[in-house]
């Protein structure tokens, strides 16, 4: 019931944002199109936001004990890469690949990058076969979403979101 309850308010976040639009586009017919639609939804809010925030602030903090902005944008990537693994029923190192990202450059290209790939790989599969394990991965990354938009607040940065569109 819980979950039910997460999914449910997850879906009129994205519907509520999606309305924002002057089309509203119909939510998806079946429970695994709106699963889909309220992944990507959530996926494209949080790489808008790794091409916007300054680069110069990536390494900022709110605490000596939090992920700077740019280990928050390479921690929702790697949660899109593990949940793709989940969705195969493969394995992931997860210690691994964060050892794999102490070699890349702390620079909003590399992250723009790696996201963007690993959106490519999981929202194909996500829209071919959305498993019910993917209500986790949403709340998990809802999550990030939160914390990254506090932190676009706390450095007196509007979230993409949350700005006028353009007529």
């Amino acid at each position: 019931m819980k979950k039910l309850s997460i999914v449910l308010a997850v879906m009129m976040i994205a519907m509520t944002a999606a309305g924002q639009t002057q089309q509203r586009p119909q939510p998806p017919a079946t429970y695994e199109g709106m699963v889909a639609s309220v992944w990507k939804t959530l996926h494209n809010k949080i790489l808008d936001m790794a091409k916007d925030f300054p680069e110069e602030k990536l390494d900022w903090r709110p605490h000596p004990d939090s992920r700077s902005m740019y280990e928050e944008f390479r921690h929702v990537t790697i949660g899109l890469e593990m949940s793709t693994a989940q969705l195969r029923g493969e394995q992931f190192d997860y210690m691994g690949r964060i050892k794999a990202d102490s070699a890349k450059p702390e620079t909003r290209a590399s992250i723009v990058s790696d996201m963007e790939a690993a959106i490519a790989v999981s929202y194909l599969l996500v829209e071919s076969s959305p498993k019910p394990r993917l209500i986790f991965w949403i709340d998990h990354q809802g999550e990030h979403y939160g914390k990254l938009v506090s932190n676009y607040r706390m450095n007196n940065i509007v979230p993409p979101v949350s700005r006028p569109r353009a007529k």
